[in-house]
């Protein structure tokens, strides 16, 4: 029986932190909607899902964003 988790297993949710200093929270038909709350923020399970959506953001909204962990 295991016992122990990897960092990958540990760390397997992500938020978008844009360099505004705000979360993303919703971005759908056109509008983006940013929050100060992390606990507001659209949370990714996946973290290549959140990678594509930070590029969606950029190519669209000429947002820029990082992909952080998320622990909550």
């Amino acid at each position: 029986m295991r016992t122990t988790a990897t960092i990958e297993e540990m760390t397997s949710a992500y938020v978008l932190f844009t360099d505004t200093e705000t979360y993303v929270v919703e971005y759908l038909l056109g509008e983006l909607i940013l929050s100060n709350s992390i606990s507001e923020a659209l949370v990714f399970t996946n973290e290549l899902q959140a990678l594509r959506f930070k590029q969606l953001l950029f190519q669209e909204c000429q947002l820029t964003t990082s992909v952080n962990t998320y622990i909550g």
